[in-house]
């Protein structure tokens, strides 16, 4: 590497005849146009005498003034460097030199400094000698004269501040100087071979005193009016590479191997565009840039050019410097990998490298230790140290080169496809940047997103919120959260493999005696958990047990570490509001979070543990299965339930769960029998709670899917007559005992007129040709009357005994069935003279007895015959007894002269059995129904219904039982559904009452139904 970058006084001191200078220099376009103009105004062949360098400090200025005094002054040079045509035109030999910087202050002060060095120290001498004194343009004349003279003056901003503090008269030496130089540069008009060249005023200086303000101003207009404006170096152009080569690079490649590397490069830009992670130029464009900028990469220029506005910064020179440092961390690179030289090649734990980043941006210093380099503790370090790569560093030093501009309104910072394009290289992948690219938003302090670009900034970014909020969490409120997301994630809605959730319960508070519970056990590296093998041993009803944990106690610990930053984020947003800085960041990283924690949680709890047999010695334990690509957190056929539900029914759970129960009751029905009866032969009877319970204790037992699984099972099976039901609450399995005869009797109607009960009966067990015989005695003997027609056989008997026999004798007979007919009681009043007589009545034909004064009517008078009553109110209590069959019946007979029906609104009324109910039309029917739907308490007895009309009407006949509104709408829908008719006509017939919860709703009935209530149709009790 080249070194040291000149300064003025080496003219100015005469330091070598420049043949070193220009060896190691390269020429560009602004110095080419001062050696033309300059040179040309020295043979006194140009107008332009005074030009002025613009460049912010450190660009090249001072430079370009030593390289234009060594033409001037060494003749010998011009011909190796000036190009021809130019150099024929040059025709003065040495030319007289002064040179001033504004750094030093000289007692004969600027005018007699730059005097003297052009031999005229004597002439000068009275303008400082006693003094200041402001030297006039014809002074200047006469010193400077028709010889050829090339005067530089190089950082005048210094010396004007001093001189602004100096006061002489009523102004100051700084006003003395703008008159004197200004006198100058106007002589320098009149002089043909005079050439004046002087660095820009602007620049860093603007911030200093009001007078030092206003004797720059006063002397950069006047030097405007005169000068030729010329850049030194374009710093946006390729010029800066060929100076960085040209001073800092000894050896150049061939152009053959620079045309390999550039190829190379640009395949490398190609794969990463067509892989989708970056728009790129095309390969030949891309090609032509790399050589154009070898060994620099084409970023170089466009990372500078953000912080080479920073105040302070010396633009040519101290990029000189700062390149000169990103060589040497090349150079010192443990590994020889470096194919173009960039900013992400900077090595930061070298001091020299570190000091020179200070300086361009000093607030980034603690980002630098922290997230980049701190000789292996940063972030970046510690990520590259886990993947074996450098691809963090390079991506932080990356990010922070573009990140050091300190312009108020500059840019900083790179898109996520930039920082691809500028890192691809031979060898690397582009993945491996975006990978680490996600783990530094997730882990650097100072690492900054806005706008889609990633920048370094001096604050703590959202990733170091996060990190310290997340500490600061207390663990019961990361316990709280936890129980909060997995009681979402597992709440059962089918509740076939599980009906409650409890999560990281207290063992010592767990019960299993309600519904199957699923629990969440933490894992501890032991599968089961130890906690949860000591529970199990210990309980009762060990299979009403299921469990959710994980085999591996540090992704658990993830989990609750991704749960600490998930809350965290959720904290800081509810702190910001839209147009925050970290606004959408934080909306970003709430939903990354999210994903990471779902992740986590579904790798950590992987594993069901369930109740089961162990194969080799029989012991109950809990049997393991792993849940195949982690537990699922969706909804739905996502669901974690219906995942769990799944798992549970295969063939790696031994079919734990019976998701086939209703396909194969039968299997079900057997292993019941097997498994959840006493044994024994004889224990045939069991209560029902007791197999429940036996389901529960039974770890073999597979679970019957919901809550009330059991009772599913239990009801089909008494549907298919495979079990019976007591009343006592036990429950029977077969084989059961032969069946004997027996018989169902149905009453058909009544005869009012002559009390005969018309009676359907139906043989049970009884063979092909069943014989009936009967008898109003319980014990029946076959010498008793035998039936005929057992569709219709009718009786005026209270009581009779039926007796079934199997001719064939295939089926024993049973004892005989009792029927008792449904006495019912009217009564008629008459008017008779100024009394009235009163007819009972009773069907079938009953012994009757009645009171009338309110008295148990069994121990009132017989009634052979009609009797007579007085005009009052009178109530009249009937009993009625025909063999085993009873009734009583209550009547209110109003006063002789009152037509109305008393009927009290608060006690329970029943609507007589003689009054006809017309409900002979569909919208009648429902009326009725969506009347008392939801009314328990009423019912309709001798219910009759047909759905349909003429030839394909259907009945349905509920003789004695007594069925609700309720029950007559399912059975209507159930029937229509049946026979595909969904608007089939309905008509109903209520031949034996209605009973009501009260007398306002039997009123309530009769005007829905177009009825009207007389004397004697309701009946009420207290």
């Amino acid at each position: 590497m080249s070194q040291g970058i000149e300064n003025l006084a080496d003219l100015i001191t005469d330091a070598g005849d420049g043949s070193e200078f220009f060896l190691r220099n390269f020429i560009t376009h602004g110095m080419d146009q001062l050696f033309r103009e300059g040179m040309l105004r020295l043979s006194g062949k140009s107008d332009q005498a005074v030009f002025e360098l613009t460049q912010a400090m450190g660009g090249g200025k001072t430079h370009m003034m030593i390289a234009l005094g060594l033409l001037a002054k060494h003749a010998h040079l011009r011909p190796g460097v000036l190009p021809e045509d130019l150099n024929n035109r040059i025709d003065f030999g040495n030319a007289r030199i002064a040179a001033f910087n504004g750094r030093n202050n000289p007692d004969n002060y600027i005018w007699g400094e730059i005097a003297t060095q052009l031999g005229a120290a004597e002439e000068i001498k009275e303008y400082w000698i006693n003094g200041p004194k402001s030297v006039d343009q014809q002074k200047w004349k006469d010193i400077i004269g028709d010889t050829p003279t090339l005067i530089m003056i190089d950082e005048l901003p210094p010396y004007l501040d001093n001189a602004s503090t100096q006061v002489y008269g009523s102004g100051t030496l700084a006003n003395m100087v703008v008159y004197s130089l200004s006198a100058l540069m106007s002589a320098a008009l009149e002089l043909p071979n005079c050439c004046i060249v002087i660095a820009n005023l602007s620049g860093s200086y603007k911030a200093q005193t009001k007078a030092l303000t206003d004797s720059i101003s006063n002397l950069q207009q006047e030097t405007r009016r005169q000068s030729m404006t010329i850049t030194p170096v374009q710093l946006s152009g390729n010029e800066i590479y060929e100076i960085l080569k040209k001073r800092l690079i000894d050896e150049m490649p061939d152009e053959h191997v620079i045309s390999e590397i550039a190829e190379e490069y640009a395949q490398q830009i190609k794969k990463a565009e067509d892989g989708g992670y970056i728009i790129a130029s095309s390969i030949e464009q891309i090609a032509e840039q790399v050589r154009e900028t070898y060994p620099f990469h084409p970023s170089f220029k466009h990372l500078v050019a953000l912080f080479k506005e920073n105040e302070g910064f010396r633009q040519t020179r101290g990029l000189m410097q700062f390149t000169a440092r990103l060589l040497k961390s090349v150079d010192q690179r443990k590994t020889d990998d470096v194919f173009l030289i960039g900013t992400q090649h900077l090595d930061l734990n070298d001091e020299q490298v570190k000091d020179e980043i200070e300086r361009i941006s000093p607030k980034l210093v603690p980002a630098v230790t922290r997230d980049i380099a701190d000789n292996g503790n940063s972030i970046s370090e510690t990520l590259d140290d886990e993947i074996d790569s450098d691809a963090a560093q390079q991506v932080m030093t990356l990010l922070l080169s573009s990140s050091l501009s300190r312009a108020v309104g500059g840019r900083i910072g790179l898109s996520e496809s930039e920082i691809i394009e500028f890192l691809t290289a031979p060898n690397r992948k582009a993945d491996e940047f975006l990978d680490v690219m996600q783990k530094l938003r997730e882990q650097a302090w100072y690492l900054h997103r806005e706008d889609q670009r990633f920048f370094i900034k001096e604050t703590e970014n959202l990733s170091r919120q996060i990190e310290r909020n997340a500490k600061e969490i207390p663990q019961p409120k990361i316990d709280g959260a936890l129980i909060n997301r997995l009681k979402g994630i597992l709440q059962p809605n089918k509740r076939n493999a599980y009906q409650e959730v409890q999560i990281l319960p207290r063992m010592d508070e767990l019960k299993l005696s309600g519904p199957r519970v699923l629990i969440v056990i933490k894992p501890d590296g032991k599968v089961p958990p130890s906690e949860l093998t000591n529970f199990f041993e210990f309980q009762q009803e060990k299979n009403n047990l299921l469990v959710l944990t994980g085999q591996d106690s540090l992704m658990a610990d993830a989990v609750e570490d991704r749960l600490r930053e998930l809350y965290a984020i959720e904290q800081i947003g509810k702190r910001l509001k839209a147009g925050d800085t970290l606004y959408e960041e934080a909306r970003d990283r709430l939903e990354e979070a999210e994903g990471r924690f779902t992740k986590a949680l579904s790798a950590a709890y992987n594993t069901i543990l369930f109740p089961g047999v162990d194969e080799m010695d029989g012991s109950e334990r809990l049997l393991k299965v792993t849940i195949d690509n982690g537990l699922k957190v969706g909804e739905g056929d996502q669901s974690a339930e219906t995942q769990i539900e799944k798992l549970m029914a295969d063939p790696r759970a031994n079919y734990k769960l019976a998701a086939d129960l209703k396909d194969d009751f039968n299997q079900y029905f057997a292993m019941a029998e097997s498994e959840l009866w006493p044994s024994g032969a004889n224990n045939r009877r069991t209560p029902w709670k007791d197999v429940v319970n036996r389901a529960k204790c039974n770890s073999g037992w597979p679970w019957m899917p919901g809550s009330g699984g059991m009772d599913t099972l239990k009801t089909e099976a008494l549907k298919q007559g495979r079990w019976r039901l007591g009343e006592d609450g036990y429950i029977e399995k077969g084989p059961y005992p032969k069946e004997k005869t027996s018989v169902n009797v149905s009453l058909l109607s009544t005869n009012p007129d002559t009390g005969e009960s018309r009676i359907s009966l139906t043989p049970r067990n009884a063979g092909e040709s069943p014989v009936i015989h009967y008898s109003t005695k319980p014990e029946v003997l076959e010498t008793d009357p035998q039936i005929d027609d057992l569709e219709n056989f009718s009786s005026s008997e209270g009581t009779l005994y039926f007796w079934v026999k199997d001719p064939s004798g295939k089926y024993e007979s049973g004892t005989a069935t009792r029927w008792v007919a449904d006495l019912k009681i009217r009564h008629q009043v008459e008017p008779l003279a100024d009394k009235r007589k009163i007819t009972l009545q009773c069907t079938p034909n009953a012994q009757m007895l009645y009171t009338l004064d309110g008295s148990n009517p069994k121990d009132g008078k017989a009634y052979y015959a009609p009797f007579e009553i007085g005009s009052d109110v009178a109530r009249l209590l009937v009993y009625a007894k025909s063999g085993e069959a009873t009734k009583t019946a209550d009547f209110s007979i109003p006063h002789s002269g009152d037509k109305t029906v008393q009927i009290d609104d608060t006690k329970p009324a029943r609507l007589s059995s003689t009054k006809r109910v017309p409900l002979d039309s569909t919208d009648k029917v429902f009326g009725v129904i969506n009347r008392f739907r939801d009314q328990t308490s009423t019912h309709f007895k001798g219910v009759r219904i047909e759905i349909g009309e003429g030839e394909n009407t259907v009945g349905i006949r509920f003789g004695e039982r007594q069925i609700t509104a309720a029950m007559i709408e399912k059975i209507v829908n159930s029937l229509r559904d049946v026979l595909n008719e969904a608007d089939a006509p309905v008509a109903i017939a209520v031949k034996d009452g209605i009973d009501f919860e009260n007398g306002f709703e039997a009123k309530e009935f009769a005007k829905l139904v177009g009825i009207e209530l007389r004397p004697g149709d309701i009946a009420q009790y207290e």
